[in-house]
């Protein structure tokens, strides 16, 4: 690899003007005030809905600290230029109105100011071609679209077949750079190409239903004023940002993405032992990890730790997608990305594996799998001063035994823990046990005093 400073500032320039040549390549989207769209405040008849709306990255999708911090670094280094084609997705109502055109926010009226809101989202009709990069189409009409076919509401509603297909959220959940093409965030094209396009399971299934997976019919109203419908969109989006969206929610999504197998012999007496794991993307119709992926970190390790503490394995293996730019040069900041260098994500329903191995210690031996996910790296989280937590998404520990004595030995001993002590394994914790002794030769001693003095009348 190499950096030639001069060449750098060539490829930013070049990246400019192209973008600013093409401003459609920016946003897709039509002009029109925020006049046209009610904020979330206004929508009170649909409270529960907006509530669960409020903690999602949709209503942060503006005021996100990493975005945001992650833009600053895309504004410098592109002189500004890159700036209006990220807000098309992140203040959608905010482009269009003209209020919002760069990093300071404080022209965006309310309903701008709220990122992907509700109104925004039930004014869009359908999608421009390719699907991607805000293509979204948007109606003038003050008119309420859903998924509902007999909407009922005190406002102009109508029924909207587009807002049950997944091109709805591929409009902004693809982003190619503007200026070369190339993927930045593939969310809709990978579940497009995947299985669960195929059986017709769609973004909304999955991510506007309750808990992880398809999880339908899902009933309830629309509306506090609306009929009892047999299955009605939860509002939460959820995905897996654990940091500012809803933990709760992000992390039973993570902890349902994927499945881990660890696979190594019970014994062996001397030499190297042979370990196998195997991750299996079970639970996302898109790739693990998705989204922004020079950005989003999920990462296999791998130990092995004797009785006496000591490391005797300790691999990392990363997932993710790794740009480079014209020179060549990677990794590259997405506003530099000229092609993917490479990809080792884990598509929808399929697997990869991993060989590792150690030699044998002289006794037991704790071998341990974890996949682990963060919304984006220490670094950027510091900058950005959001504390990110790793999540666990799936673990597996195992031990290996230097003989099968050594093995049925701790076999037995761990029976023998399990168990509760006393004879009869009642499972009584022995202060209880003591106390119910104490108590009946109390009885019987008072029991016996009564009988003597009886016998000595």
């Amino acid at each position: 690899m190499h950096d030639v400073p001069g060449y750098r500032r060539l490829v930013i320039a070049l990246a400019v003007v192209v973008m600013s040549a093409v401003p459609a390549a920016a946003s897709a989207l039509p002009s029109m005030p925020s006049s046209n769209f009610p904020p979330g405040t206004a929508c009170g008849c649909h409270s529960d809905l907006t509530t669960q709306w409020q903690p999602s990255m949709h209503a942060q999708s503006l005021t996100d600290p990493i975005y945001l911090t992650k833009l600053a670094e895309a504004d410098e280094a592109t002189g500004g230029t890159v700036t209006p084609f990220c807000l098309s997705c992140h203040t959608p109502i905010g482009v269009m109105a003209g209020e919002v055109t760069g990093l300071d926010h404080s022209g965006a009226s309310e309903v701008a100011a709220e990122g992907v809101t509700c109104a925004f989202c039930h004014h869009v009709t359908g999608t421009n071609d390719p699907i991607g990069n805000a293509s979204q189409m948007v109606s003038e009409e003050d008119i309420r679209v859903a998924q509902l076919k007999d909407p009922q509401a005190p406002h102009a509603a109508a029924y909207s077949q587009f807002h049950e297909t997944a091109e709805f959220c591929g409009s902004c959940h693809n982003v190619n750079h503007p200026s070369n093409g190339v993927h930045l965030e593939a969310t809709y094209t990978e579940w497009k190409e995947g299985p669960y396009a195929a059986e017709g399971i769609v973004c909304q299934d999955c991510h506007m239903t309750p808990g992880p997976g398809v999880t339908k019919p899902n009933p309830g109203k629309a509306a506090s004023t609306g009929p009892d419908r047999e299955h009605i969109y939860t509002m939460t989006f959820a995905g897996g940002n654990v940091a500012l969206g809803d933990a709760a929610k992000a992390e039973e999504r993570l902890k349902a993405a994927a499945e881990l197998a660890l696979e190594l012999p019970e014994i062996v007496e001397s030499g190297d032992v042979a370990i196998q794991t195997t991750i299996t993307n079970v639970g996302a119709g898109h790739y693990l990890p998705t989204g922004l992926t020079e950005v989003r970190q999920m990462w296999l390790e791998v130990t092995a730790t004797d009785e006496g503490g000591k490391q005797l394995l300790n691999e990392r293996r990363d997932f993710g997608t790794v740009m480079k730019d014209e020179a060549g040069d990677f990794p590259a900041e997405m506003w530099d990305a000229a092609a993917i260098h490479t990809d080792d994500r884990i598509p929808p329903r399929e697997s990869t594996s991993n060989e590792y191995s150690f030699p044998m210690a002289q006794g037991a031996v704790t071998v341990k799998a974890a996949l682990y996910y963060r919304s984006c790296p220490e670094e950027l989280a510091a900058k950005a001063k959001v504390d990110v937590p790793t999540t666990t998404m799936a673990e597996v520990t195992k031990v290996v035994y230097p003989s099968a004595e050594a093995m049925e030995a701790a076999t037995a001993e761990e029976d023998q823990s399990a168990e509760t002590p006393g004879e009869s394994g009642s499972g009584l914790d022995p202060i209880v046990v003591l106390a119910i002794a104490a108590g009946v030769i109390a009885v019987a001693a008072v029991a016996f005093a009564v009988i003597k003095r009886r016998s000595a009348k």
